[in-house]
């Protein structure tokens, strides 16, 4: 296949799996956990629904990563390349820990941006009237002018700037996020954090190991340009709200450029797993 052929095989896959495949088995788990009692009594039919589609998520995502490695003819040896060095994996911990602190600073930083710009502009209080002025007590009620004016905007707006921020951070909590926010909640650990590995490990496995590998010989503007583009999208779909999909795709822009840089240099996927996967449990905690 050329490049031309191999970059729309990927946006493909993005496309169809990522948004309108996931849209249909999400709709298959929400009807299963409506007509069935699978789990734990204690669960409601939100929680089995948010638990099921994890879990479809997880059993799909394995499936189109076996279906692009056949397609493309990568070996399957990359899925476990860099997993016998214990210092890459350390690495991988750190490399999470960093790009979680510069994700989280870049996400303030367009909140605190976007509050300012939509924060309404305070009228200054009118001036007193001159039949005030004439008056006996005019100093006094001069006085009290001044003193009932309005707060300046960066004094008496931290408490409503405080609860936009909230506002932000809740509607961060929705989408897709949801599912792994719940299964934390409701699972054994071991098993939540299990259903997040895989998903997050076949992310990787297909916008680095199979998407930068298979177009490599086209050069690293191809490769990682469309590597970083489809990740960020696909980290747009099922977000509830633009304001709540601003967490996520300020991730995938993070960890985009991160991961695809590195991975060029150093063709190692355990270690960026790993990175991902600490990004993504100390960011829904």
């Amino acid at each position: 296949m050329n490049t031309t052929v191999r970059v729309l095989v990927l946006m493909s896959v993005v496309l169809l799996y990522y948004w309108l495949g996931k849209a249909a088995l999400f709709r298959a788990a929400r009807y299963l956990a409506a007509v069935t009692r699978i789990g734990p009594a204690r669960w409601g039919t939100a929680q089995r629904a948010d638990v099921f589609e994890l879990a479809v998520a997880g059993a799909s995502h394995v499936v189109v990563v076996a279906a692009l490695l056949a397609v493309t003819g990568i070996s399957p040896g990359m899925l476990v390349s860099g997993l016998a060095s214990l210092q890459l994996l350390g690495l991988g911990v750190l490399l999470g820990i960093g790009e979680l602190a510069l994700g989280s600073l870049l996400c303030r930083a367009l909140i605190e941006m976007t509050l300012v710009r939509g924060k309404p502009t305070r009228r200054a209080a009118a001036p007193p009237s001159s039949r005030i002025s004439n008056s006996p007590h005019a100093d006094a009620r001069s006085r009290t002018a001044v003193r009932t004016r309005p707060a300046a905007p960066g004094g008496g707006g931290r408490e409503d700037q405080g609860m936009a921020l909230r506002s932000w951070l809740g509607r961060s909590r929705g989408g897709w996020i949801r599912h792994h926010l719940t299964a934390l909640k409701v699972l054994p650990l071991w098993a939540a954090l299990g259903l997040t590995g895989v998903q997050v490990a076949s992310e990787e496995l297909v916008f680095r190991g199979v998407a930068i590998t298979w177009l490599r010989d086209a050069g690293p503007v191809v490769a990682l340009t469309t590597s970083i583009v489809l990740f960020i999208v696909m980290q747009a779909f099922f977000m509830s709200s633009w304001q709540g999909a601003m967490f996520p795709v300020v991730g995938g822009v993070v960890m985009g450029i991160v991961h695809g840089l590195v991975f060029w240099a150093v063709p190692d996927v355990a270690p960026l797993v790993v990175a991902h996967v600490v990004f993504f449990v100390f960011a829904v905690l």
